[in-house]
């Protein structure tokens, strides 16, 4: 257990588990971050140049994310492969939008 009572999740690499994290997020603004990425996903970007530019524009999607990965951090006994990561993320953020 964490100090916050939550448990870790002993494989960073289990897919599975980094979808827990992202189920169980528990940062205001989040579904916001999934719809600025899942809506430059419908007009046809990749989601790597969406990720991107969401990030690199600031604002509270991107302060968001900071947040998210910080308090994601603790749950994760090794930190998990960033692609398996960002993979949650364009997958949460293409469900939020309908994709």
């Amino acid at each position: 257990m964490t100090p916050a009572g939550k448990r870790t999740i002993t494989e960073a690499n289990d897919r599975a588990g980094i979808h827990a994290v992202f189920t169980a997020a528990e940062v205001d603004g989040m579904e916001d971050l999934y719809a600025a990425i899942g809506s430059r996903l419908q007009v046809g970007d990749d989601f790597e140049t969406a990720y991107a530019d969401v990030i690199a524009k600031g604002g509270s999607e991107a302060t968001t994310w900071i947040r998210f990965c910080v308090q994601s951090a603790t749950r994760f006994v090794e930190p998990p492969v960033e692609a398996d990561f960002l993979a949650a993320l364009e997958h949460f953020s293409r469900q939020h939008v309908g994709l």
